[in-house]
């Protein structure tokens, strides 16, 4: 019954046509390792092989021969089509292998045309690896989209509040804008400042607070002492930190919508928020420079994993701050187009952080032999006597480097 109610028509790249009968066949491909004398074999998984499917159509009527040639130019076509498959339903990528023509002379009008199918389906390009820098380079193009939104959002709450009271002083708002810039400005050298009124042009000043979170990272220079870079500009951005702090825990949120009016206590708590996002992506594109400097082959490995995972959890600490506050602010609507750029940018950070990591041999633990130093150890174990400082990076806790004592457990990369 189910042949009567649940049978497709057959056909391929939309050609449909009869057929008589169907024959899938699918097999596992495998390797069998054999050992002297042990019985049997151990047979290994290597993946299925791709399926086959052979079909007999049928073809007949006063117009079998146009229909069959029409048929056989699309089978000549190249590449996969989507075949529909009787009882299988659709195959989207079958390739077409080969195809028999019977003709019958005491069955005239009417071909019986085998054919064969294989399934295929999607691999990896031959080409297809991704960079560790490739993948740093993501951070900032998703921090840039961050701060565009950042800036529209504040814009245009600001106008809205300015028109609704085009005569109000709003001077705790004008102070909350021009603090971290007056605070923050001296800790950076050649950057350019709009200098217009922040309340006219809120724009302006989102674009003053993102120079000067750039102009901080300017100062880094990010090359021999990543982490001490890192550490500098942690503590260089933290000065908005005076200016940020409340954002996240204002008692009315930002309702930016037709006919609502922000007050300006409400606008000062968004202006706290832009704040935290602007350096929670200061922070990012810091980390960013630190996983430039270790992707670049010239520049070589100066941190260990554990303090990769520092810089990069330190950045997503911060995004995950700049999100609650965000979304403490502002409605839905406005919150998604700054929050999904900010979680886009701490995924890229994560993956970026774990590329350079699997680039790297796997990090085991040695045990010393004979007694000596790092730089013995590095010479017995690598043929390469420069690489004592990485094992010195990979062993912070270690007390005596250069007194290793038989036994001693230390750190270091497997080759």
């Amino acid at each position: 019954m189910a042949w009567s109610e649940t049978l497709l028509d057959c056909s391929f790249r939309g050609f449909v046509f009869d057929i008589f009968k169907t024959q899938d066949a699918a097999e596992r491909a495998t390797a069998e390792h054999s050992y002297p004398y042990v019985d049997g074999a151990d047979i290994e998984d290597l993946g299925g092989s791709a399926g086959v499917i052979a079909i007999d159509a049928f073809f007949w009527g006063d117009d079998y021969e146009t229909r069959l040639q029409t048929f056989l130019k699309l089978l000549d076509e190249p590449g996969t089509g989507e075949l529909i498959h009787p009882v299988f339903g659709s195959i989207k990528q079958a390739q077409f292998l080969r195809r028999t023509a019977v003709h019958d002379a005491e069955h005239v009008d009417q071909c019986i045309l085998a054919l064969e199918f294989k399934i295929s389906t999607t691999s990896n390009p031959f080409f297809d690896r991704t960079l560790p820098s490739q993948r740093v380079d993501v951070i900032g193009q998703h921090g840039l989209l961050a701060r565009s939104a950042l800036a529209d959002s504040i814009g245009k709450l600001i106008d809205t509040l300015r028109n609704a009271s085009p005569l109000a002083t709003l001077n705790t708002l004008r102070q909350q804008m021009v603090g971290p810039i007056l605070a923050t400005s001296s800790q950076t050298q050649g950057v350019l400042l709009t200098g217009l009124d922040v309340l006219a042009f809120p724009r302006a000043w989102a674009n003053d607070i993102s120079s000067i979170v750039d102009g901080i990272l300017d100062l880094g220079d990010f090359g021999d002492t990543l982490i001490y870079d890192w550490t500098s500009a942690g503590n260089a951005l933290g000065l908005f930190d005076v200016f940020s702090s409340g954002s996240s825990t204002a008692t009315a949120p930002v309702q930016v919508r037709i006919g609502s009016t922000p007050t300006e206590s409400q606008a000062v708590a968004a202006c706290q928020a832009h704040l935290t996002a602007s350096t929670a992506i200061g922070f990012a594109d810091a980390a960013a420079l630190v996983l430039t400097a270790e992707a670049d082959p010239q520049h070589g490995a100066t941190l260990s994993p554990p303090e990769i995972e520092l810089v990069v959890d330190g950045a997503r600490t911060r995004i995950e701050g700049a999100i609650v506050a965000i979304r403490a602010i502002y409605p839905l609507e406005t919150a998604r187009s700054i929050t999904e750029p900010l979680k886009d940018q701490a995924l890229a950070l994560q993956e970026a952080a774990r590329a350079i990591i699997e680039a790297r041999p796997p990090l085991i633990q040695k045990t010393v032999e004979l007694p000596g130093n790092l730089r013995l150890m590095a010479h017995r174990w690598y043929g390469d006597h420069t690489r004592a400082l990485e094992l010195l990076r990979l062993n912070p806790g270690l007390r005596s480097p250069n007194a290793l004592t038989t036994g001693d457990v230390v750190n270091a990369y497997a080759s």
